[in-house]
């Protein structure tokens, strides 16, 4: 539907166009500008209707019930076993070489014989092999009593609020295995779809004109896994994350080369105008 404010008038044989005076023709370049300025204001609003009508391309199955979702994702963060997950054997073995405890037979488990998948042909019965005791102690938080961190008195103090997760596991030692917690797969069985563009897949877009999947921190890359921890691959490349790196602002962030506080200025203000 056109907006009343910005219909144009219909030009019949009797419209004077193109008279002598100047008066004329400043009025038929006014009308033409405005139909120019009203097509795009129509389908600025159309667009603005059409988000409460199709929230995403990419329907799904259900309505989603989270309106967004930041993940938080930590290179080199603190480790589990020191932040929500204590393993009093650390500190029970702590100094010793893994063959005087009886861990010592790990390697030879068959469940890790079976799902050890290093990047790297290395042998880990050569390396790490001395234990490494706890740099902090534990304590029972909230109603749930759940073991949290004394490096995180105040997280504990909101610890019936969180959920914590400690039935994950790893079949990878490599830096490069943090694709994996990007995208749930091993690094070497290809490239899937990132969980920023599961989740934008999922809930769509609210507004057409923003980034959807934003990636921020430094480095951009994530280390080892690369720009695949944040891209569609099968889903498509609208899916993909914007990646934002302060150090290189987006395209035409920053104007190109010098320009006069006065040359800036006009063009806000013809900015304006239009």
């Amino acid at each position: 539907m056109t907006h009343p404010v910005f219909q144009r008038r219909h030009l019949t044989s009797s419209t004077p166009l193109l008279r002598s005076g100047s008066h004329h023709r400043r009025t038929f370049l006014a009308d033409l500008g405005m139909g120019f300025t009203g097509l795009a204001l129509g389908s600025m609003l159309a667009g603005e209707d059409a988000v409460g009508q199709e929230v995403s391309p990419a329907q799904s199955h259900f309505a989603p019930k989270a309106k967004s979702v930041i993940w938080l994702f930590m290179t080199g963060g603190v480790s589990h076993m020191e932040s929500f997950d204590p393993k009093p054997a650390l500190n029970k073995y702590g100094g010793m070489h893994l063959s005087q405890t009886p861990l010592k037979d790990v390697f030879d488990s068959p469940f890790v014989k079976e799902n050890f998948r290093p990047l790297q042909n290395n042998n880990s019965r050569n390396f790490r092999n001395h234990i490494y005791p706890m740099q902090i102690g534990y304590r029972k938080r909230g109603e749930s009593g759940i073991e949290v961190s004394d490096w995180w008195p105040h997280v504990g103090g909101c610890i019936d609020d969180i959920s914590v997760v400690r039935s994950l596991w790893t079949t990878d030692n490599d830096h490069g295995a943090q694709l994996q917690f990007h995208t749930g797969r091993h690094i070497s069985d290809g490239f899937f779809p990132t969980i920023g563009s599961w989740v934008h897949y999922g809930l769509g877009s609210l507004n057409e004109n923003l980034p959807q999947f934003v990636v921020m921190g430094e480095p951009i890359a994530d280390c080892c896994g690369g720009p695949q921890v944040h891209l569609a691959n099968y889903l498509g490349a609208e899916h993909d994350g914007i990646m934002i790196d302060e150090k290189e602002p987006l395209p035409y962030g920053n104007p190109a080369g010098r320009i006069f506080q006065e040359e800036q200025a006009a063009n806000v203000e013809l900015i304006g105008k239009l």
